[in-house]
Parts: C-alpha cells; structure tokens; sequence
C-alpha cells in the first residue's frame, strides 16, 4: 500500500500510517495527510475516567411509553408532504453494525419509517471521529437512491456549528438521523458537552427515524455494550495498528455504559461476534448481566441485522437472510441468563412487552418436553 508520515510538533517524533486499500471511493487528500494524527479530544487522554457518566437524556420518554397505549401498525401509505409516516414515536431501526446500513432489507424499513420515498438523511459520524470514509459508507445505499444527505461534524471544537444552525440541521431538516458505528463513548461525550444530545431527543419526540449501525445502534438505548476502549478505537486507527504488537491490541476489556435512553435495556451490537481481545460479546453481556442488578434486559444484535423500533413495538429484520436479534433475560429461579432469538419472519411488529417474555416462553416450552 501506499504510507502517509508527518511530524508531531509537540516532540519532534515522526508518526506514520499505511492508507487503506479497502475504499471503494476518493478521500479528500487533506484528511489522507491527517491519518496518522490522533483526535485532539482532551477527553480521549483518559476516556476510562467517562465510563461511569450518565449519558441518558430520554428516560423520562422511555418511561412515557411504557405506561401509554402506542400504536401497533407501521403506516405503509407513504406522504411526500410530510416528514413522517404516523404521529407514533420514537422510530428506531439499530443495526449491528455498519454494514447493515447498506443492506437493502433494513434500508427498506429505515424509508418505510420516514414515510417519504427519497428521505433527507443527516448524517452524524461523531464516533468515527467525523472521518469521510466512513461517512460515504455509511450512506452510499441512501446516495444511490437519490436522497440528500448532509453531515454534522462535531468531533473536533472547530467544526461545530452555532447552537441556531444545529438545531436546524438536527431538528428541523431531515427526516432521518443515521449515526456511525466507532467510539460510542467519544460520541456521547461530545454530544453532551455541545447539547446534540437534547436536540437528538427532540428530533427523535418529532418523529425523526433515529439509526445506525455498532454505536449508532447502541446509542439510542439506555445502556450498551461497548468496545470503546479497545486502543484501535481512535481517530488514527491505521496508525495504531501499525505500532502496536497484537499483545498490546489485545489488552482490552468491554464495558458498559450508560446511552441516550430512548430504549430501556442494554444493547450488545455485533452480538455474535468476537473481539479482538478474544472475548465473544454475547458471553460478556451475559456476565454484564447476571453481575451488575441495573442491567435487566439485554437485546443482542447480530452483524447484518437491525433492531426495528416504533412507539412500544418492535420487530427484528434480518439483512442477509440469516444474523437475527435475541432478547436475554436473567433467571431469578436459577441465577442464570436466558435468551431468545427474535423470529425475524413477522409481517407486523410485536409488543417489546412481550419480546421480553420470549426467553421464559422458550424455557417453559423446552421443560415441557
């Protein structure tokens, strides 16, 4: 491949970083000079000091919702004159990653939920540090269909708007808001700081479709399952990789966090998969679960699949045919977690009440046999 080097002012030390050969489209060349350079984030000096914040801003919605009697039927009629296909809200669909975003099934329900053919996507790449490959990733399928699409950048200081330009863009412009997958715990410390937070709990009360895959799914929950501190987890990703022995990069642990609250459980994205510290996810957020008494609902997502919100039902949407959703669940009679898959052939969306019963419904059906 092709490297970028560049002087670090502070000490004088050359810094290097090998440029991708996976892109499928150009980069601006001022970023392609920045790759190895870390995020300028003070925070990112020592983010395990963040991990106890309390990031939730939508509880008292989620809390609203539970005890109200929402609609159960997604509106399929589709308005051009308005920003949403029924007055129920909040309008979720996360993925477990950012694949899914380009996969034609959970697309197809990203746009059912908007209630437009050709929705203004505003795309917000936070947790990739706001990198543009990521971002055209992130929205080639909404590109190729033809949608506009604009990016909020806000990772760094110098690049956010004024408070009257953000709430326009966040609030009032688009019909969906698709977050990046990356370092969750970055993004909701910036959103904090600079009250995106609040104005994505607004646009998500309005009836804006909140997505995204990894940590643009996770965020939407009051707690999720984060790989935030793995050491690659940075702005200059190539850069470390390429310093780093694989012991090093393998030093980590996961964690949870604490999220925006719109749905109240943890979300464990990339659920079926394992992490570079050798852990598989869906055995530490089982741990997660039967250790810490605040964690009581866990809905795992797999790679290529989304987790379907709207108002109090949801549905679970398979993008390859195969990668599904489970809800797990502790055992108060044995100590032990259980789980279900979530059935990801539903023609309409199912109670979240009830998707929580699955994993005591399935145990129930296995002793009776």
């Amino acid at each position: 491949t092709c490297h970028v080097m560049m002087p670090l002012e502070e000490t004088g030390e050359v810094i290097s970083a090998p440029i991708p050969t996976h892109w499928e489209e150009p980069i601006p060349m001022e970023e392609i000079l920045d790759l190895p350079a870390p995020a300028s984030a003070p925070h990112l000096e020592s983010l395990e000091k963040y991990v106890d914040t309390d990031f939730v801003i939508a509880d008292d919605f989620a809390q609203e919702l539970a005890s109200s009697e929402a609609a159960t039927s997604c509106c399929d009629e589709r308005d051009a004159d308005s920003s949403t296909a029924s007055a129920v809200v909040p309008k979720i669909v996360a993925s477990g990653n950012e694949r899914g975003m380009q996969l034609k099934p959970i697309v197809d329900k990203i746009v059912e939920l908007s209630g437009v053919d050709l929705p203004k996507v505003l795309y917000i790449g936070t947790a990739s540090f706001d990198r543009t490959d990521k971002f055209l990733m992130n929205t080639k399928m909404f590109r190729e269909m033809g949608c506009e699409i604009r990016r909020l950048d806000v990772s760094e200081q110098d690049t956010v708007p004024s408070a009257e330009d953000m709430r326009e863009m966040v609030v009032e412009w688009p019909h969906v808001i698709l977050c990046s997958g990356g370092n969750t715990l970055h993004a909701l410390i910036r959103w904090k700081e600079i009250g995106l937070d609040m104005l994505m709990k607004e646009a998500g009360m309005e009836g804006k479709v909140l997505c995204g895959g990894s940590a643009g799914a996770g965020c939407w929950f009051s707690s999720l399952h984060t790989d935030s501190l793995r050491p690659d987890n940075t702005k200059n990703k190539e850069h470390v990789l390429n310093e780093l022995s694989e012991e090093e990069l393998s030093d980590w642990n996961y964690t949870k966090i604490s999220a925006l609250g719109f749905i109240d459980a943890m979300c464990v994205p990339h659920y079926n998969a394992r992490g570079t510290n050798g852990e598989m996810r869906s055995e530490h957020a089982e741990k997660i679960l039967l250790e810490d008494p605040s964690t009581t609902m866990v809905i795992g997502v797999d790679n290529n699949a989304a987790f379907m919100v709207l108002g109090n039902d949801v549905m679970a949407v398979s993008g390859d045919g195969k990668a599904t959703c489970h809800v797990i669940v502790p055992d108060e009679r044995t100590g032990e977690a259980m789980s279900a898959p979530l059935p990801t052939d539903l023609e309409e969306l199912i109670p979240l009440e009830d998707v929580f019963k699955l994993p005591l419904s399935e145990a129930n059906s296995v002793a009776s046999d």
